[in-house]
């Protein structure tokens, strides 16, 4: 499973870039932007490492029901087989019957 943990990274900057375009578009001071900015960060972080964990469990579990399906597909088509085999083995045993009471009588 290839993980990307670039999702926290991108929430976060995504978020400062606007609060910062936000705070330069109403003419904010610098220091208060700063302020916003760094709490923007902050925030964001916090949701963006949030929002990564329940990706990455919901891929986990996607993988492992996908690696259970693929077992159980496997089994049931090994089962196929078997039967297959018994019921051709099955068929011979009664062919080869059938010619020894022909070659009796």
């Amino acid at each position: 499973m290839k993980k990307n943990h670039n999702i926290s990274a991108l929430v976060t900057l995504t978020a400062g870039a606007v609060a910062a375009l936000c705070c330069l578009l109403n003419s904010v001071p610098i220091l208060n932007t700063l302020r916003y900015v760094l709490i923007v960060l902050v925030i964001f972080l916090i949701i963006g490492r949030i929002a990564e964990h329940i990706i990455f469990k919901i891929n986990g579990a996607a993988e492992m029901a996908a690696a259970q399906a693929a077992e159980e597909a496997r089994k049931a088509a090994a089962r196929e087989q078997e039967e297959a085999m018994a019921a051709a083995m099955a068929d011979m045993e009664e062919v080869t019957e059938d010619e020894e009471d022909e070659e009796e009588a």
